[in-house]
């Protein structure tokens, strides 16, 4: 570069640049700059007009759902928390709930034939309300094994949501049982049975053991009753015990030889802890009907009980069944029987 250009140049930046562009580049880019401007104002107002429209939406819900029943508050809040895009907040679910105060009781139409009361406060429910299911994962895997025309047995069927599902797909052909023995759930699953018109399925309100006795049960509190067990440890695990009953205690054989039902197809256990006294007292269900068993396997359960996964893993072995599938997230694994083993 020749000492006049660079000369030329330093003249040039001392101008801060500017007489190094052509003239139309230097209108071209302020013109642009001018476009960015439109671009960002026109931006904001239209995220200005949807702030407004939503915090006018807000305090209009709001308003409404004061005046309105505490069952119409609480469908109101599950509803917009399941379509709202920030799921549980920010802003708009976070400030509903101080006011809707999704705390009753309320009846949902979960699912087509599918009834069921749901108490905002109770685990279980609370993810119904939420998600519209319970358990996807192990469910979607359970599918293909419950045919038309087929039998479910539930052990620890709590307020229905399993025993439901199934009575819709064997139809009115099939049946399920549903083995449930704290007396405050048996009446919320017949509720739910009732309001599903699911006369498919069948009520067997006692504790399925490895022999036939008076049991205690104990009563898990309010916000995750589906954790009542045998177990008082097991049942403290969410708060100190509701109550402490004594139920009966029915091997699982008996109650299918009773139930009068030529097969069996599936068998879901979950009962905080009991599963191994479960599969004890149902030994020739297994060896007669072969049935997909899934069974939650909780060690810690299971050895507050005196049992442990190892137990439950060579019972399964010694009747020819393998673990096919681990539902990792619901803590349920998937048996089935392997001929030959």
């Amino acid at each position: 570069m020749s000492m006049r250009h660079y000369g030329a140049d330093t003249h040039a930046l001392a101008d801060g640049g500017a007489n190094l562009l052509p003239k139309g580049r230097e209108k071209g880019m302020k013109g642009c700059g001018l476009r960015r401007g439109a671009i960002y104002s026109g931006v904001m107002k239209q995220t200005l007009r949807w702030t407004v429209f939503l915090t006018v939406l807000v305090f209009a819900i709001a308003l409404l759902s004061l005046m309105a029943s505490p069952a119409l508050r609480n469908r109101t809040w599950f509803e917009l928390d399941r379509v709202w895009p920030h799921h549980g907040g920010p802003g708009l679910p976070v400030f509903l709930g101080r006011v809707l105060r999704p705390t009753v009781p309320v009846w949902v139409q979960v699912e087509p034939h599918m009834n069921m009361r749901l108490d905002p406060v109770d685990d279980v429910d609370r993810n119904i309300l939420i998600d519209g299911e319970w358990e996807r994962e192990t469910w979607h895997g359970l599918y293909e094994h419950v045919p038309r025309g087929g039998v479910f047995v539930d052990v620890g069927a709590h307020i229905g949501y399993y025993s439901l599902k199934a009575a819709s797909m064997v139809g009115p052909g099939g049946r399920v049982l549903a083995i449930e023995p704290n007396p405050d759930t048996v009446r919320r699953l017949r509720a739910n049975i009732r309001a599903s018109g699911a006369s498919n399925v069948t009520v067997a309100p006692v504790a399925c053991s490895d022999s036939e006795g008076v049991l205690e049960l104990f009563a898990a509190a309010h916000i995750n009753t589906g954790a009542s067990s045998l177990s008082e440890a097991n049942a403290s695990h969410f708060g100190p015990v509701t109550a402490a009953y004594r139920v009966q205690g029915r091997r699982l054989d008996g109650i299918v030889q009773e139930s009068g039902v030529t097969r069996v197809d599936v068998i879901k256990i979950d009962v905080e802890g009991a599963e191994f006294m479960v599969l004890k007292g149902a030994a020739e269900t297994l060896d007669r009907y072969h049935p997909v068993v899934v069974i939650e396997i909780i060690e810690g359960q299971l050895r507050a009980m005196g049992t442990s996964s190892a137990d439950v893993l060579r019972f399964f072995r010694a009747h020819g069944y393998a673990l096919r599938h681990t539902y990792a997230a619901d803590e349920n694994s998937e048996f089935a029987f392997t001929p030959g083993r």
